[in-house]
């Protein structure tokens, strides 16, 4: 788990001192998928580099998916895939 946070640039060991919290959360259930999404979502321009990983780790994954997923798949139909695990966004 502390591979992750430490390979990817933007969060790093600054994210998991100040929300300890994302420990408890499963790294390939949860924390990868909407990071992930996040990422696509990031590169497309659509959000900001400054969305925070607790808050979208902290949300059901109904509110999640309709949030992030739904809202944005025809917009950008790798949004899912992305949640899915089956791309990989490249920067």
């Amino acid at each position: 788990m502390m591979d992750f946070f430490l390979k990817e640039p933007e969060l790093g060991l600054p994210v998991v001192v100040n929300w300890p919290h994302l420990l408890a959360h499963s790294l390939e259930k949860i924390i990868i998928p909407r990071w992930s999404v996040i990422r696509v979502l990031t590169s497309h321009g659509i959000l900001n580099k400054d969305v925070n990983l607790y808050t979208i780790c902290k949300l059901k994954v109904e509110k999640f998916l309709e949030r992030y997923v739904i809202k944005y798949q025809e917009k950008v139909p790798q949004v899912l895939q992305a949640y899915q695990g089956k791309t990989v966004c490249e920067d």
